[in-house]
Parts: C-alpha cells; sequence; structure tokens
C-alpha cells in the first residue's frame, strides 16, 4: 500500500515559498518594531535624561537597519535634528559597516553613529545607547515568542 501524491510539485513549491515570504515579512516588522522603539527611547529624551544636543549631530546618528544574510534590507529614517547633517551620515555609515559583522541570518542594528557616543556616555555620564541596549535584549525573547505565535496563525 503506498501513498499517491496528485498535487503537482508546482503548487506544493509555491505554497513554500508564499509561506516562506510571508514568515520574512513577520520577522522584519517585528525587528522594525523593535527598532523604532530603540530609536524613540534614545532619540525622544530631554537633555537632563540624555545629553544635551549642540550640533544635533548625536541625535541625528541615532537610527537602525536590518539585515538579512549580509544584505541590508531596511533602513529606519536618520532624521535630522538641529544642523545634524553630518550626524544622518554617521549614522547611516556606520550602522552599514557594522551589518558586515554579521553574515548570517537576520540582524537589527541600532547605533549612534557619531564617534564621541561612547564619550558622552564615559565622560559626561549621560545614557546615549546604554539603557536601551539593556532594555532591548529584554524584549528579544518577548518579540520572538510573539512572532512564533504570529508564524503558527
Amino acid at each position: 500500500m503506498g501513498i499517491r501524491m496528485t498535487t503537482r510539485l508546482e503548487k506544493v513549491n509555491k505554497a513554500l515559498l508564499k509561506e516562506a515570504e510571508r514568515v520574512e515579512r513577520l520577522t522584519v516588522r517585528a525587528l522594525a518594531r523593535l527598532g523604532e522603539q530603540c530609536v524613540t527611547k534614545v532619540r525622544d529624551r530631554s537633555g537632563k535624561d540624555s545629553w544635551y544636543d549642540r550640533t544635533g549631530n548625536l541625535r541625528s546618528s541615532v537610527g537602525y537597519v536590518i539585515a538579512k544574510n549580509g544584505s541590508i534590507i531596511q533602513y529606519s529614517d536618520f532624521n535630522q535634528v538641529k544642523q545634524g547633517s553630518e550626524g544622518v551620515k554617521e549614522g547611516k555609515e556606520l550602522a552599514e559597516e557594522l551589518v558586515k559583522r554579521y553574515s548570517n541570518d537576520y540582524v537589527l542594528v541600532v547605533v549612534a553613529g557619531m564617534n564621541y557616543a561612547e564619550l558622552v556616555e564615559a565622560m559626561d555620564n549621560k545614557d546615549v545607547l546604554a539603557s536601551t541596549d539593556l532594555w532591548a535584549r529584554d524584549q528579544v525573547s518577548k518579540m520572538l515568542e510573539k512572532l512564533k505565535r504570529q508564524i503558527a496563525k
């Protein structure tokens, strides 16, 4: 006794590709949501709670990219604050450079791209990315559980 497959292989492949595309859309959407939340947490704080803008470059350099297998598939807006056009450029460049370190699977890279961001945190004892990094690490497991439920539907 055997099982005879009556569905054409092309239909099976089409269904599998469609499902893979759905999973990718859900994954990118979840990563983008987390990225947007991170950017908001970093950028939308007062100077007292973060740092005081002089040029706007540091705040303008905050953003994220999402990559799959080393190729960027989505950028956040690196919105310019004050005269911070240099920050926009530096943020995008740093995010693009960091993505090159991750050639497998999906990756979300959140940056504060100005070269003095760490100095602001260390010397001025101001929070640039540190608290958001801790918060995001905590959120990843929650995001993955939600993503698993969405994929299972």
